[in-house]
């Protein structure tokens, strides 16, 4: 299954629909999902999230985004990226390849 994406701008960093993400995830076969996110002061906090709990998260997001490439290394290999609530949450759903994208032209 391919997420549908359309570029952000930067290299390998995609905007991805929402329900797209979502299908994807249903399909995952790990239940628990990594994620970190900046704490206070930019500490790091990691915890592993129930996948529904990860689905709730993208449904109510602002943005979601996927990361490829360098851009997924220099994230703590954690490929998808979902801002809520002006938090920027980082999940480690495993390494995806732009050949795992559908991708779009912006509008």
């Amino acid at each position: 299954m391919k997420i549908n994406v359309i570029p952000e701008g930067r290299r390998g960093v995609w905007i991805a629909e929402k329900k797209s993400v979502i299908d994807f995830l249903h399909k995952y076969e790990i239940e628990e999902i990594h994620n970190y996110m900046l704490g206070r002061r930019q500490a790091v906090l990691g915890a592993d999230w129930e996948k529904r709990a990860v689905i709730n998260k993208v449904k109510n997001a602002e943005k979601v985004a996927i990361l490829t490439g360098d851009s997924f290394l220099h994230n703590m290999r954690h490929a998808l990226s979902v801002i809520a609530n002006n938090t920027l949450f980082m999940f480690d759903i495993g390494e995806l390849r732009e050949s795992d994208l559908l991708i779009g032209r912006k509008k």
